[in-house]
């Protein structure tokens, strides 16, 4: 079975019982692994009106055939599960260093049901798990656990961790999984599922290897791929400006958001926290990668001076440095990054916290709220200090903190008035940080993303950018960014395109480099499935409906594939000034294509072409 072993290792902290399951061989190739897999097993194993943080939500933790297989991008595994930020399907990727120690400990995933009555992390060394106590642990942040547990689970080979920090603990709906200090799965609140379960972390230590079906097809498709990582532009870039050089660039075309997504020019903010300023010799002191990947897009650094001085650590990404600053109007660099470690720190989505935030601001500033709300915290724009003291609040479910820490959604409706104006969300999820007045396609890829607005569950963006062009399915190139016309088709194969990328599971900024034989012969040698392109992406179109029947089993329609106000709201400076994505008349050329019906369910048809026949007969 190459890559795969087949085994889930099954966790109930209800019971303390610990076992395993086997994926069938079938299922695996129509599901591939990662989200996917998780998908399909979350179908099969729970009811759709689960209450997200009760131990009937079953956790996931998923690899695909490419996670761990040393190659760029192939660090990434998956958390899934019935989000309580959006009440509907929920998963987030994360890269770093665990995939592969999951699978050379002989695992494809774990499945994680019931709630323990105390704290607890679990330990898995090979087939040997344990569940141990963590009242030791609990209330201590990420940072302070995960030196802890590699201190007392140290040996010859360090063990990889993940954990929660307190705002997981505290149920924190947007609260993030964090692997190590660097890597997080922060959306979708899957921190706080882990919260509600009293599980602090999972320990891993492995002993095996990952095996190639075909180990000199791999090998050499393998070298292949580090030559074009090392010559493409996308990962040059990313190798000598990290993924914040991406603001640098994003402010000519009107695509990094400002003042809570009303201000389109952004040219001077971005000089000040932008990737030139982070790989600045005032700031940066390395580079880092995630396992297997010669790229190098982490930046580390450290603050000199000033009131942050002596802080440490992993940097921002670009998302990070967005939300948390050219989205809230901190425009100095040295307080991006310590806003950026303390959401890390406490393990909090950078982009849900930043959006929250945002939208107090601007409750804040129009009087919708005052200082009597706020805990005596003067939200104005711009005011660092503020903004992390809030994150600890939020964090801490403390005062106000309590109100924003269910997310921008929830946290308006609480705020009352017209605050819901000012919450820029799409199904209860925070909008990342590209803007769709600049890329109309985007616009779309939100509305209807599987887990609400997302950037990173297809690869829309890219295309719209012009950086990836696979004409063997349909990606020909030259979209025009600030047209709505004729993008639903191209959307629609990115989404699929986006589900292989995430249950294969790999980096979606390899998708740039590499190309659909690149693709099909790397799962064929890592999988040993005999897969074509054709099977490929129907894997793909297959997932999509799966997740989407999901979320409409929980109630998502037509109706929720919206975009919020802000958005739709063009801004008057800028590159994008003046430009709104025509959203209707996506959605109208999009829901035939894609085989959705009026109530925005895929159709009896569609379903039941893809092998979904269990899901259509619940849908319909």
């Amino acid at each position: 079975m190459g890559t795969y072993k087949g085994k889930i290792l099954e966790v109930n902290l209800n019971t303390g019982t610990i076992g395993s399951s086997t994926v069938d061989k079938g299922v695996l190739r129509k599901f591939i692994g990662g989200t996917g897999l998780a998908a399909k097993l979350f179908f099969d194993r729970v009811s759709p009106d689960v209450d997200p943080l009760s131990g009937e939500n079953i956790l996931f933790v998923t690899t695909g055939p490419l996670s761990g297989a040393n190659i760029p991008g192939g660090s990434r595994f998956s958390v899934c599960a019935k989000s309580p930020l959006t009440n509907m399907w929920g998963e987030s990727s994360c890269g770093g260093n665990f995939a592969i120690e999951l699978r050379s400990a002989g695992w494809d995933g774990i499945a994680v049901e019931g709630a323990s009555g105390k704290p607890v992390y679990m330990v898995i060394e090979d087939d040997k798990v344990e569940i141990k106590d963590a009242s030791d642990l609990w209330g201590k942040d990420n940072f302070e656990v995960t030196d802890l547990l590699e201190e007392r689970h140290g040996g010859k080979k360090k063990a990889k961790v993940v954990a929660i920090g307190r705002a997981g603990e505290n149920l924190v709906k947007y609260a993030a999984v964090c692997n190590g200090k660097r890597d997080f799965a922060g959306r979708c609140g899957m921190g706080a599922v882990m919260g509600s379960k009293k599980l602090k972390a999972i320990v891993v230590r492995g002993t095996g290897k990952v095996e190639m079906a075909s180990p000199t097809q791999f090998a050499n498709r393998r070298k292949q791929l580090l030559t074009k990582a090392k010559e493409h532009i996308v990962t040059q870039v990313l190798g000598s400006g990290g993924t914040n050089g991406s603001m640098d660039f994003g402010v000519y075309i009107g695509d990094v958001p400002g003042k809570n997504w009303t201000q389109g020019d952004m040219m001077d903010i971005a000089s000040k926290i932008g990737g030139a300023m982070l790989n600045s010799e005032k700031y940066l002191t390395g580079t880092e990668s995630c396992h297997g990947c010669p790229v190098g897009c982490k930046r580390v650094v450290s603050i000199k001076e000033g009131p942050y001085k002596g802080m440490a650590g992993p940097g921002p990404e670009y998302e990070g440095a967005a939300s948390l600053g050219a989205l809230l109007l901190v425009d100095d660099m040295a307080a991006v990054i310590k806003l950026n470690e303390a959401c890390n720190d406490y393990g909090l989505d950078v982009i849900s916290c930043g959006c929250t935030i945002a939208m107090a601001m601007d409750c804040f500033e129009n009087g919708i709220i005052g200082l009597k709300d706020t805990d005596g915290i003067d939200l104005k724009w711009g005011n660092a200090e503020a903004v992390l003291e809030m994150i600890g609040k939020i964090a801490r479910r403390d005062g106000f903190g309590d109100v924003l820490a269910d997310g921008s959604k929830r946290g308006a409706e609480r705020i009352g008035k017209n605050a819901s104006d000012y919450s820029v969300e799409v199904k209860g999820l925070e909008v990342p940080m590209h803007d769709p007045r600049a890329v109309h396609s985007m616009g779309l890829s939100y509305a209807t993303g599987i887990r609400g607005a997302c950037h990173t569950n297809d690869v829309t963006f890219t295309i719209g950018q012009g950086i990836l062009v696979w004409p063997e399915i349909g990606i020909t190139g030259g979209y025009e960014q600030k047209s709505s016309e004729g993008q639903a088709e191209v959307v629609m194969i990115s989404q699929n395109l986006g589900q292989i990328t995430n249950s294969a599971v790999m980096c979606y900024m390899l998708m740039s480099v590499i190309n659909g034989e690149d693709l099909v012969d790397l799962m064929r040698a890592a999988s040993g499935f005999d897969y074509d392109l054709k099977e490929v992406m129907e894997c793909g179109e297959r997932i999509w409906n799966l997740k989407r029947g999901i979320s409409n089993l929980m109630g998502i329609t037509a109706a929720d594939d919206r975009l919020p106000k802000q958005i739709l709201t063009p801004t008057t400076d800028g590159p994008a000034a003046g430009s709104v994505p025509n959203l209707e008349l996506m959605l109208k050329e999009y829901y035939p294509l894609r085989g959705l019906d009026a109530n925005g369910r895929p159709s009896k048809e569609k379903l039941n072409s893809l092998g979904l026949s269990d899901l259509a007969a619940k849908l319909h």
